[in-house]
Parts: C-alpha cells; sequence; structure tokens
C-alpha cells in the first residue's frame, strides 16, 4: 500500500500530535517527501519523536524510510494517472486509473459548469407544478435517488421511462411543468422528441447528457453537460456517471437549502439518505 493510503488509512486513530503531523504530510505529500524530519517536526509543530513514532506505525524503521516511501508513492502514482488506460494493465492499476478518471471528470465538469444557470434551474424546479424525468435505458438510473428525495420533501416529481407512453405523457405537460430529460449520448430519439413535445406545449425544459454536441442543447431551456471517460467507454462498452450523480446530488442539496428544508447539520444526512 502507497505510503500516502497508509497514512490516511490510520489518520483517526492517530493521537494529537502524530494527527498533526499527518496533516501537514498530507497537505502537500510531495514536499513533504523533500523536508528532513526538523522541517517536518517544526512544520507541524510536534517534537521529532512524535514524528518518528509515527512512521514506525506506518510500519517503517523510521522517517527516512517513510520519506522515500512517500517520495515513491508519489511519483507511481503520477506516472500512472499520465499514461492512458489499458486492457494490458494490472486489475490495481486498472482500478486506480478508473478512480482516478472519476475524479477527474467531476473536476472537469465543475470547471465549466454554469452555475448561475444551475441556481436557476433549482430555482424552476422548486416553483415548478410537476418534475417528470424522461430518458431510456440506464440512463434513468442516475435519477431515483433525487426523484425519491423530492417527493420526500414535497415537491411533485415522477420518472417517466415507459417508452410506449412517454410520447403521449409530454403531451400532458404544459406552463408549470419541468420536462427533464437524461440522455447519456444526447441523441436519443425518443428523448429528444419528448422534449420537442413538451417544449410546444409550453413546458419548461432541462436536458442533461455527457455530449455538448446534442441536439438538446439549443432545445431545452436548462441544458447542462457532464464529462464522461472516453477510455471506459472504448474498453468497457460503459460510460461513468459519476459527474452526473454529484450534480445531482448538488442539486438536491441546492433545492433542500433554497426551501429551508435542511440545516447545516442535515447536509451529510441528505446525501447518504440518495444511496
Amino acid at each position: 500500500m502507497p505510503a500516502r493510503m497508509k497514512l490516511s488509512s490510520i489518520y483517526t486513530t492517530l493521537p494529537p500530535a502524530e494527527r498533526r503531523v499527518a496533516d501537514f504530510i498530507l497537505s502537500d505529500p510531495d514536499a513533504a517527501s523533500r523536508m528532513v524530519i526538523t522541517d517536518i517536526a517544526t512544520g507541524a509543530g510536534v517534537s521529532l519523536p512524535s514524528v518518528t513514532r509515527l512512521a514506525k506505525k506506518l510500519g517503517y524503521d523510521g522517517f527516512m524510510d517513510f520519506r522515500v516511501a512517500l517520495a515513491s508513492s508519489r511519483s507511481v502514482i503520477h506516472s500512472i494517472i499520465d499514461e492512458p488506460i489499458s486492457i494490458n494493465d494490472s486489475d490495481q492499476v486498472f482500478i486506480h486509473k478508473l478512480m482516478v478518471g472519476q475524479m477527474r471528470a467531476v473536476e472537469s465538469t465543475l470547471r465549466v459548469l454554469n452555475k448561475e444557470m444551475l441556481c436557476e434551474l433549482a430555482d424552476k424546479m422548486i416553483a415548478s407544478n410537476r418534475i417528470v424525468w424522461f430518458g431510456v435505458g440506464n440512463s434513468l438510473s442516475i435519477v431515483t435517488g433525487i426523484n425519491d428525495y423530492l417527493v420526500r420533501i414535497g415537491i411533485d416529481s415522477m420518472i417517466m421511462h415507459e417508452a410506449s407512453f412517454m410520447r403521449t405523457y409530454a403531451k400532458h405537460l404544459g406552463i408549470g411543468d419541468l420536462f427533464f430529460g437524461v440522455s447519456r449520448t444526447g441523441v436519443t430519439k425518443r428523448t429528444l422528441d419528448c422534449l420537442r413535445i413538451a417544449k410546444e406545449h409550453g413546458a419548461a425544459t432541462a436536458f442533461m447528457t455527457n455530449f455538448t454536441n446534442s441536439p438538446a442543447e439549443d432545445l431545452a431551456d436548462f441544458f447542462i453537460c457532464t464529462s464522461r471517460m472516453d477510455e471506459l467507454y472504448r474498453l468497457c462498452g460503459i460510460e461513468t456517471n459519476s459527474a452526473q450523480k454529484a450534480l445531482l446530488e448538488v442539486l438536491s442539496a441546492l433545492i433542500a437549502k433554497k426551501i429551508g428544508h435542511i440545516c447545516e447539520e442535515g447536509f451529510i444526512e441528505l446525501l447518504t439518505s440518495m444511496d
């Protein structure tokens, strides 16, 4: 196990002085791997023995061994994440690359996210008479959590996934309703047809996809594009939906905040209740 991961895994069991050392190291592992023991102790505000005890508790002979392991783990991690996913990767490396890829998908989505638009969407969802989620196949699997939560806090929300009824139901949407389409590819014909129908009948429209070139970008009142992992799709035939899940959880918390449903202490409970 890499040194940094070892440190994180035992963090909650450490006494106060050793925890301060861990905090200092984890704040910038790359810099810490180049420091001498006195630098670490001074930076953490602890004695030299506290640093040594932590290194030994992690299974190293002393601080020098720990520092070498920390530097080595950093270089390995950097070399791994800079390489594309390959079918020839070991299982451990494959897992690591996928996890880093999931994090990067969320980060890249955040970088381009129109936060003002997301706030306006939250307001529209709160004010809507009803919210109806449209999609086919696995696209809708990610909205179950937010749909259930919205219902629990008193917002009329439902999922429409029956192919034979989707277009018919879209015609029943009108002024005061919100159509929310989800399509990973952004070009699912049935979902796009329903988007057009709902819009023609006066409903507000939102659409979430993994592709910027979706026709929905010009059709929907609120268009959300999230990042995906192309390498995962190339190798496995599936896409990541971590960014979409994260964004929907943020949207749930934002709505709950706006309507005063949760206090500060309730945010963690909100997010865990969506599992």
